[in-house]
């Protein structure tokens, strides 16, 4: 299973390179919003919470996201349920961590991307 930790500018073959991996079109990924790190890849958003954790980083500041072909950024997890902290639903309903999230991700990949732009 490969997953990258990221904490500088991925390449654009890079990213392409983690999307055959698993799902050949979309890359799964998993982001700690407080260390502003981010983990690509694996067939599950776990296995990227998974690394993120073995790495020093707490549960409750990662998030699960999937950036698609079309280049399009979503919010949809399984780790993402979370009724204690509002989120009760896969998809992070939280305008303002969207924001935070797209941001985050944003610096690290080749193109901009956020909620329903381009890459």
């Amino acid at each position: 299973m490969k997953i990258k930790i990221v904490r500088e500018k991925i390449s654009k073959n890079e990213l392409e390179e983690l999307a055959k991996d698993f799902y050949g079109f979309m890359i799964k990924g998993a982001i700690d919003i407080d260390r502003e790190i981010v983990a690509f890849g694996g067939e599950y958003h776990i296995d990227a919470n998974s690394v993120l954790i073995q790495e020093g980083s707490r549960q409750e500041n990662i998030w699960g996201f999937n950036i698609y072909p079309d280049h399009t950024l979503d919010f949809i997890s399984l780790i993402n349920i979370r009724p204690s902290e509002g989120n009760r639903s896969m998809e992070i309903k939280d305008d303002k961590l969207q924001a935070v999230i797209s941001a985050i991700v944003k610096k690290f990949l080749p193109c901009p991307v956020g909620n329903d732009e381009k890459i």
